[in-house]
């Protein structure tokens, strides 16, 4: 009220005054982080990060919904954490495998014989394979 009262009779404006007064008694630290209980991002996804910008309707850590994953060369450490062989690799793992035994499909490996002491095992007829190609 003493502020009201002093500002009234020097007659400065006192909307500046009070903006002024305001801003005297915010700091940038502590303070200022209890106003911060606006939440404009949600969890994407794509990526499951808080990243989604709800008003914008974009990922800013992936670029979803736009189909290729968003990717900066001047980011190299972030290329690096989603690059090919950090995940799974449901499909991938198994190609070296296929590719050293040339893709086969629909056939049954041939049974070798046992080499050593003891008895060995009869072998077994082979079925005939089908080919489908």
């Amino acid at each position: 009220v003493g502020s009201v009262r002093c500002v009234q009779e020097t007659g400065i404006n006192a909307e500046y005054m009070g903006i002024y007064l305001r801003q005297k008694e915010m700091t940038k630290g502590t303070t200022s982080q209890g106003e911060r209980r606006k939440k404009n991002a949600t969890f994407c996804r794509r990526c499951g990060k808080i990243s989604y910008h709800k008003q914008r309707k974009r990922c800013s850590s992936c670029g979803y919904p736009e189909a290729t994953l968003r990717r900066y060369n001047w980011a190299k450490k972030a290329v690096r954490r989603r690059t090919t062989g950090t995940g799974r690799m449901r499909y991938l793992k198994d190609i070296p495998r296929k590719l050293k035994n040339g893709f086969k499909e629909f056939s049954q490996a041939k049974r070798v014989k046992q080499r050593g002491k003891g008895k060995s095992k009869p072998e077994v007829k082979e079925s005939k394979q089908i080919n489908f190609f």
